[in-house]
C-alpha cells in the first residue's frame, strides 16, 4: 500500500478507507432542493433581451459621446515603473474629474484573477458586460490575470497575463490604463490606489467596492499567485480601504462586497463597519461561478436604488445562479447592515460575563451547543477545517441547553436578526442566521494570529476561557465507557446491518458532546483503514446508553476506468430527507507527483436524497497553501486520490493519501455510488464518545460481512 502521511493532530479518530480497483460503477448526478428567498424581486433579463438592449444602447451612442469617450481614455496618463518600487502606480488624471452626480453609483471591482479561478473571472466579466449601459452606474475593474490557467480573450480584449484597469460599458471593455504592468493585488497599497483612482475618476453619490477571489474569513482572501501567493489579510483589506477612501475624499462606502468563500463572519463585519454601511458576503464556501454579476442591472434601471436594495438583488441573483448551476445545496449569502453590527458585539459582551466567570460549569453547555450548531467550511480533517460556526445558530442551541442564559442568547439572536437585512440559504444551510464566527473545536486547532485581531475582545476572551475549561475537565468526568473495550453488545444482519451499543460512565454525562460510529477494514498488523463515519446516539436521561448503526455499504468513485472506495463523513437531515457527505481527497496536477507543495487538499460535498438514494449534487472545494478556499479547478490530466485517517498499531491516527490508484480529474465525468461490502469481508466498527474537551473512549467490534 503506497501512502503519504499528513502530519495532523487528532484528539478523536476519523475514518479512512481502502483504495481498490473494482468494476466500473455509476450514479446519477443532478440538482435539487430549495432555499429561502429574500424579499426582493429578481427581475432577470434573458440573453436575447439583454443582447437587444445592449445593441440599442450602442446604436444610440452619439458621435459626440464616442469622441468624448476616446478623448477621455487618451487623456489618462500611462504609469511608468518607479525605479524605487516594484509596484507601478495607477495615475489619476485630475483634469477629467467630474462633479459628484446625484443618484449615481460607481461600482469598483477588485478582481484578483491570478489564481486557478481565472476562468470564472472571465465569465463574471462577461456577466458585468450584460448590465445595460446607463448614466446611473459606472463599473470599473482592476483585473489581474494569470499566465497559467487560461489564454482566452474576454469580450473585445485579447488575452493578457498582467494587470489592467478597465471600464465595463456598452457590452465591452474600455481600457483605462494599460501600463501598470503586473500588480500585486495581495498588497494593501494596490487596493488603496485602485479605490482612490476609481472614485476620483468616476465620482458618484453612491459607492460600492467588491473584492473577488478565494476567501478564508478572518485570515483574509487571495492569493495573487503571480506574486508569491501573497494574500490580503483582514488588516490589509481594512488598511487599503481606509487609505483609498481618505485619498478619494470619501467618508464611507455604501456597500462592501466579497465574492469569495467564508467572508460572511462577525470578524469581517466588525472590521468593515468603519468603512461601509452594507456588506454582502457568504458564510459558507462559494461555488466557482460565484455571484451573478447581472444583478448590477438593478442600478441601471433605477437611479434611486440604495445599498440595501442592491445587496438584496445580489443575493437573489446569486441564489438563482446557484440553482441554474445545480450548486444551491450549501449556499449562503447575507446582506448585513454594518451600522448595527456593534449591537452584536454588545450582546457578546453581555454573554462574556457569565461564560468567563462561570466557565467551569457553562463551558460544557457551550461545547454541547457548538456540537449541534451549523459548521461552515467543514472538512473531516480538522487541520483543514475552517473551524467556523453559525453564530445565531450557536446562540439558539446555547439557550436550549442552558435556560439560565436564555435572555442573553435571545438578545444575541435578536441583534443578529437586526443586522441581517436578508439572506439566501440552501437545504444544508437552512439553519443559518446569516453571520458566522470562528470557533475552533479545540485549542490545538486554533490559530494564534486570531487573538491579535482588534475589535473582537469579548469573543476572544470567551474562547480563551473555554479552552482553559476544556483542558481542566477532571479525569473522573472525562468521556469513557464502563463496558470492557471488547464487550460491546451488537447484532449483525445482511439486510439490517450492524447495530452496536455500550454503556458510558454517568459521571461524564454532562460533558459529553458527540457519539460516532466508525467502520473500516483491519490490516494484518493490527492497524485499521476506516471506510466512513456516521453520527451515533448517546442518551442524557441517566441510562448511560450509546448506540450506533452501520448499513454495511461504502461510497465508491469512478472515472470510467478505475473505481475506488471513498471515505465519507455523513450527516442526515430527517426533515428535508437529505443526507450530506463530506469526502476528503487530494488533487495532484499533471507533473506534480514529486512536489508535495503542489498538491491540493480537497473536500467533495455530496447531497443525497435519502428516499431514493439519488445523488442530487456534488461540488469539489480545495484549500491552497495559504489557507484560502474556493471551488476546485482541475486539469483533466491530473489525478484525484481519496484521503483516509489511519489508525496505527499504537492507536494514534494520521490522515493519509493512498496513491495506488488515482482517478482522472475530469470532474464532470466522475460518478458515485453506495455499494455493499462483499460477503466474507472482515471489517471493524468502533463506537466512540467524546466530551467537549476532546477526551474520548471507544468500544470495538470485529466480524465478517454476512
Amino acid at each position: 500500500m503506497n501512502s503519504r502521511k499528513r502530519n495532523t493532530l487528532f484528539t478523536s479518530p476519523f475514518l479512512v478507507f481502502i483504495v481498490t480497483s473494482i468494476f466500473i460503477l455509476s450514479a446519477l448526478s443532478g440538482c435539487g432542493g430549495s432555499s429561502n428567498n429574500v424579499d426582493q424581486p429578481n427581475n432577470r433579463i434573458n440573453d436575447a433581451e439583454e443582447t437587444a438592449t445592449e445593441g440599442t444602447a450602442a446604436e444610440e451612442t452619439t458621435a459626440e459621446e464616442t469622441t468624448a469617450e476616446e478623448t477621455t481614455a487618451e487623456a489618462i496618463e500611462s504609469s511608468e515603473n518607479n525605479e524605487e518600487s516594484d509596484q507601478p502606480t495607477i495615475q489619476e488624471n485630475q483634469e477629467n474629474l467630474e462633479e459628484v452626480e446625484a443618484e449615481k453609483w460607481t461600482v469598483l471591482v477588485y478582481l484578483m484573477g491570478d489564481t486557478d479561478l481565472e476562468e470564472f473571472a472571465l465569465t463574471d466579466i462577461v456577466e458585468m458586460s450584460k448590465v445595460p449601459t446607463s448614466e446611473n452606474v459606472d463599473i470599473v475593474v482592476l483585473f489581474d490575470r494569470s499566465d497559467i490557467y487560461s489564454e482566452e480573450s474576454v469580450l473585445n480584449l485579447e488575452n493578457f497575463s498582467d494587470t489592467k484597469l478597465l471600464q465595463v460599458k456598452n457590452g465591452s471593455l474600455h481600457l483605462l490604463e494599460d501600463q501598470i504592468g503586473e500588480r500585486n493585488l495581495g498588497d494593501a497599497d494596490a487596493l488603496a490606489e485602485f479605490i482612490e483612482y476609481g472614485f476620483s475618476r468616476f465620482p458618484a453619490e453612491r459607492t460600492a467596492l467588491i473584492l473577488w477571489d478565494h476567501g478564508a474569513g478572518w485570515p483574509g482572501m487571495g492569493p495573487d499567485e503571480g506574486n508569491d501567493f501573497d494574500i490580503l489579510d483582514l488588516q490589509e483589506i481594512s488598511n487599503g480601504i481606509e487609505m483609498g477612501l481618505e485619498n478619494a475624499g470619501i467618508d464611507k462606502l455604501d456597500l462592501i462586497g466579497f465574492d469569495a468563500c467564508l467572508m460572511g463572519t462577525f470578524e469581517v463585519a466588525i472590521a468593515m463597519a468603519e468603512h461601509a454601511d452594507v456588506m454582502v458576503a457568504s458564510q459558507e464556501l462559494e461555488p466557482g461561478h460565484g455571484w451573478d454579476w447581472q444583478a448590477l442591472e438593478i442600478l441601471a434601471s433605477d437611479s434611486s436604488i440604495d445599498a440595501q436594495s442592491l445587496g438584496l438583488a445580489i443575493a437573489n441573483y446569486y441564489e438563482q445562479h446557484a440553482i441554474d448551476n445545480g450548486t444551491e445545496t450549501e449556499i449562503t449569502l447575507s446582506v448585513l447592515d454594518l451600522t448595527l453590527v456593534s449591537t452584536v458585539d454588545e450582546a457578546l459582551k453581555a454573554l462574556e460575563i457569565p461564560l468567563v466567570a462561570e466557565s467551569d460549569y457553562l463551558s460544557a453547555k457551550l461545547g454541547s451547543a457548538q456540537s449541534s450548531s451549523l459548521r461552515l467550511g467543514k472538512n473531516p480533517d480538522p487541520s483543514i477545517d475552517a473551524q467556523m460556526i453559525d453564530l445565531g445558530n450557536l446562540a439558539i442551541e446555547l439557550g436550549k441547553v442552558e435556560p439560565g442564559l436564555l435572555d442573553l442568547t435571545t438578545n444575541l439572536v435578536d441583534a443578529i436578526d437586526e443586522v441581517v437585512i436578508g439572506q439566501v440559504n440552501g437545504p444544508a444551510t437552512k439553519s443559518s442566521s446569516g453571520l458566522a464566527i470562528y470557533f475552533p473545536e479545540l485549542r490545538a486547532y486554533s490559530q494564534e494570529g486570531y487573538f491579535y485581531l482588534e475589535g473582537i475582545e469579548s469573543w476572544q476572551n470567551i474562547l480563551g476561557s473555554y479552552f482553559q475549561a476544556q483542558e481542566s475537565i477532571p479525569e473522573e468526568e472525562q468521556a469513557r465507557f464502563v463496558t470492557d473495550q471488547y464487550s460491546a453488545t451488537y447484532t449483525l444482519d445482511a439486510v439490517d446491518g450492524l447495530f452496536i451499543s455500550a454503556q458510558f460512565d454517568l459521571a461524564a454525562q454532562d460533558n459529553l458532546t458527540e457519539a460516532v460510529i466508525y467502520y473500516g477494514i483491519p490490516e494484518e498488523d493490527g492497524s485499521i483503514l476506516f471506510l466512513g463515519e456516521e453520527p451515533a446516539y448517546f442518551a442524557n436521561d441517566g441510562s448511560g446508553l450509546v448506540e450506533g448503526l452501520y448499513d454495511l455499504t461504502v461510497l465508491t468513485m469512478s472515472d470510467g476506468v478505475d473505481t475506488v472506495y471513498a471515505y465519507t463523513q455523513l450527516y442526515n437531515d430527517e426533515e428535508s430527507q437529505l443526507a450530506f457527505l463530506d469526502i476528503p481527497l487530494t488533487y495532484v496536477p499533471p507533473g506534480a507527483l514529486d512536489f508535495e507543495s503542489d498538491l491540493n487538499d480537497v473536500v467533495l460535498s455530496i447531497t443525497i436524497d435519502t428516499e431514493t438514494g439519488e445523488i442530487l449534487s456534488e461540488i469539489y472545494y480545495s484549500t491552497d497553501q495559504t489557507g484560502q478556499w474556493g471551488e476546485l479547478v482541475t486539469d483533466p490530466e491530473g489525478l484525484i486520490y481519496p484521503n483516509f485517517l489511519f489508525q496505527n498499531t499504537d492507536f494514534s491516527f494520521d490522515w493519509i493519501e493512498i496513491n495506488e490508484v488515482g482517478l482522472w480529474a475530469d470532474i464532470p465525468s466522475l460518478t458515485y455510488s453506495f455499494e455493499p461490502l462483499e460477503p466474507g469481508t472482515e471489517f471493524v466498527a468502533e463506537l466512540w464518545v467524546f466530551d467537549y474537551g476532546g477526551n474520548s473512549d471507544y468500544v470495538y467490534v470485529e466480524d465478517i460481512i454476512p
